[in-house]
């Protein structure tokens, strides 16, 4: 199963477009996943993600999919919603341009890709999906558009960062039929002594506080917490599949 990798760039910026098979001998329109990192969750050279998605494609068990991989600029800038020091780089800070990129993302990019490719524009056929601070700045910019992202999945998403839980419990959560879902190693950050210590126990916060205001298990939240103590992208993305069954499977 071959998919059409497609080279793209708007404003500057580099995407790669993982169109389904058959995408060239149709008129189908698709759901469209909007991915952080260059879409690394699915790139062949970094997890079989994508193979799975199109085996689970082709028995009929996950619809062909659109998936635009978004390369960043700066991602410890764009994908932290606020200013605060950098914990890798102590002589730096994160830029806190979130809202920016996630405006870009909503307003811009996604009516460039509705215009160019044959997509299905409405939410609940719209997700965004990343891991790590790719997994905090997906979360973060559903939250903010949940009338244009309404598929959404966070793997090992940085919920570490700072004032992201009070930025949660003070948002106010629309209820438009959105599908969130996340993941998290069980001890993961368990051996650090800076915020990403946090990023178990504040991972679990976001999801509880969720479940009490506008979400609820059985439908629009799910949450896996796997066997690793170490922030792991190969385990995390073994969900990527699975995830999207979920998210996209049924109303």
């Amino acid at each position: 199963m071959q998919s059409l990798i497609v080279q793209d760039t708007f404003q500057e910026r580099q995407l790669f477009i993982y169109l389904p098979e058959g995408y060239d001998e149709s008129e189908q329109r698709y759901p469209v996943v909007y991915l952080q990192d260059s879409g690394d969750l699915i790139d062949p050279q970094d997890s079989s993600a994508l193979q799975a998605v199109r085996e689970l494609t082709a028995k009929q068990e996950l619809p062909g999919i659109i998936f635009v991989g978004v390369a960043s600029f700066n991602r410890n800038d764009e994908y932290t919603p606020f200013v605060s020091p950098n914990v890798f780089e102590p002589e730096r800070m994160f830029g806190g341009r979130a809202s920016t990129y996630a405006a870009y993302l909503a307003n811009e990019l996604k009516p460039y890709i509705d215009s160019k490719y044959r997509t299905l524009t409405d939410h609940k056929h719209t997700g965004i999906m990343g891991f790590s601070l790719g997994g905090l700045i997906s979360f973060y910019t559903g939250m903010l558009y949940p009338n244009v992202f309404g598929r959404i999945g966070s793997f090992s998403g940085s919920f570490w960062f700072p004032g992201i839980v009070e930025w949660v419990q003070q948002f106010s959560i629309q209820d438009t039929g959105q599908r969130l879902y996340m993941n998290v190693g069980h001890a993961e950050g368990s051996g650090r002594t800076n915020g990403q210590q946090w990023m178990v126990p504040n991972t679990k916060t976001v999801y509880d506080y969720l479940l009490q205001h506008g979400f609820t298990t059985e439908h629009t939240a799910r949450q896996d917490i796997y066997e690793s103590d170490y922030h792991s992208f190969e385990r995390g993305v073994r969900y990527v599949p699975e995830a999207l069954q979920w998210l996209f499977n049924g109303e």
